[in-house]
């Protein structure tokens, strides 16, 4: 993916967590990826984050019908969304989620 598709992405996020509508940690994943209510979900996941915490969010993706995209490191993606240290973060907006999916697909 290119630099520019990414920096939209991160931008995104960061609307999203100015508008408290992100999901973040084991726990509130979790909720937010099995959560019926929300037809439109992606889960951005930083490339550094830990081999056994991609694969267990990649499957929950996989059962789910969630979009799973990999991109920069922990430290961007905290940073996009005004926290420390984030391997992996939901959108719960779902304009905002369409919009990220969006990015990815187009060429």
């Amino acid at each position: 993916m290119d630099e520019q598709k990414i920096n939209k992405i991160l931008t995104y996020m960061g609307f999203a967590a100015r508008a408290n509508k992100i999901a973040f940690g084991k726990d509130m994943l979790k909720e937010y990826l099995s959560d019926k209510r929300l037809r439109k979900k992606v889960l951005v996941v930083a490339k550094d984050a830990g081999e056994r915490v991609k694969k267990d969010l990649k499957i929950r993706c996989e059962i789910n019908d969630v979009p799973y995209i990999e991109i920069a490191d922990k430290k961007t993606i905290a940073k996009a969304v005004g926290k420390i240290n984030l391997s992996a973060v939901g959108i719960l907006d779902e304009n905002l989620a369409e919009a990220i999916i969006k990015v990815v697909h187009a060429e």
